[in-house]
Order: C-alpha cells, then sequence, then structure tokens
C-alpha cells in the first residue's frame, strides 16, 4: 500500500496559522487591542524588559533649575572629587582646582592610584552643566535611553550624573561621574 499524500493549498494553511497565532482581527486590518495582556511598558522594541523611558522635560527643567542656584552663588575658587565611571573601565578619583572660573589643578584624590585623566575630569561646574545638557539633549533622540542626575540642594551643582542606554544586553555604554567633598576655597 502506497500512502497518500493529501495536498493542501498552502495560502489557506497558512492564514489559518496566522488567524489561530495573531487572531483574525489583526489579518483583517482591524486588531487594535494588543494580544499580550501582560503589563505593557513605554519601551520601544529592543529595550530591556521593564524599562521605562525618563522624562525628559522634567529632567531638564532640574537641570535648569539647579544651574540657576549655581550660578546665584557661584564661588570664585572651589575644589572637588570627581569619580568616573566609563563602562567597563573605573578611572581613579580625582580631586579638580577652580580659580577664577578655571580649572587650575588636577590631582588624584586622597586614598587613589593611577594616573588622573585631565581630558575627563578637569571641567569647572559649569562646565559640567552644559556635558549634562548636551547629553540630554542627545539621549532625548535614542531609542531606549537612560538618565539619572542629582544636585546639591545648597548649591545646585551636580552630585551625580548617569547616562547610559537600556538597550537589551548591551554590556558597556554607560558612563557615570559623582562629586563628593565640594569645597570652598
Amino acid at each position: 500500500m502506497t500512502p497518500t499524500r493529501v495536498r493542501l493549498p498552502l495560502r489557506p494553511l497558512v492564514t489559518g496559522l496566522l488567524a489561530a497565532a495573531l487572531g483574525s482581527a489583526a489579518l483583517a486590518g482591524g486588531g487594535t487591542a494588543p494580544l499580550n495582556t501582560a503589563p505593557q511598558t513605554t519601551a520601544p522594541f529592543g529595550c530591556r524588559p521593564g524599562y521605562v523611558r525618563p522624562d525628559f522635560r522634567a529632567l531638564t527643567a532640574q537641570l535648569t533649575q539647579a544651574r540657576a542656584l549655581w550660578a546665584r552663588q557661584r564661588p570664585a575658587s572651589y575644589t572637588y572629587d570627581v569619580n568616573q565611571i566609563a563602562a567597563p573601565v573605573l578611572f581613579p578619583g580625582t580631586r579638580v582646582t577652580v580659580s577664577g572660573g578655571r580649572v587650575t589643578r588636577t590631582t588624584l584624590a586622597p586614598g587613589q592610584e593611577g594616573t588622573v585623566n585631565p581630558a575627563l575630569s578637569a571641567r569647572t561646574m559649569d562646565a559640567r552643566f552644559n556635558e549634562m545638557a548636551a547629553t540630554l539633549k542627545a539621549q532625548a533622540k535614542a531609542p531606549c535611553p537612560i538618565v539619572r542626575q542629582s544636585f546639591d540642594p545648597a548649591y545646585g551643582y551636580p552630585t551625580r550624573f548617569a547616562s547610559g542606554l537600556g538597550d537589551e544586553g548591551i554590556m558597556d555604554g554607560f558612563g557615570e561621574w559623582t562629586i563628593s567633598n565640594f569645597t570652598v576655597n
């Protein structure tokens, strides 16, 4: 006995499988509700599960307010320590001295070893504000941005700024710096 081969037309078979998988309304162009009943996030395709996009208007307003506070009471001379990571590289903590609106010295912070990278650390607070504003503007266009910032409540200078991408599977591309030991000279 020879097996009988049943030939089904391919188009109805594929259409039937798609209707079963996607729902008939999706095939008819009338699907409006998501088929996935799991809670939806604001994450576009390719972002990590649970990703929520930052509120760039709020971040920009916070930056503007902190910058105005800093401008009202900016000291002529100050010193601060900065710790910086540009994933996967952790740079040694650096002490930055500013006089007359210019960086006059960068040295290793107490207890740190390594070499100071002035290209990354030698910044006035005004330069840090500019860097933050430029990063916010650029990150607002990215598909899965992550941005975190905080400011000193008394002077308004930034105490932390972190920026990266919340893409699935990304292993680097994240940068962060923190400021501590701020002292008016």
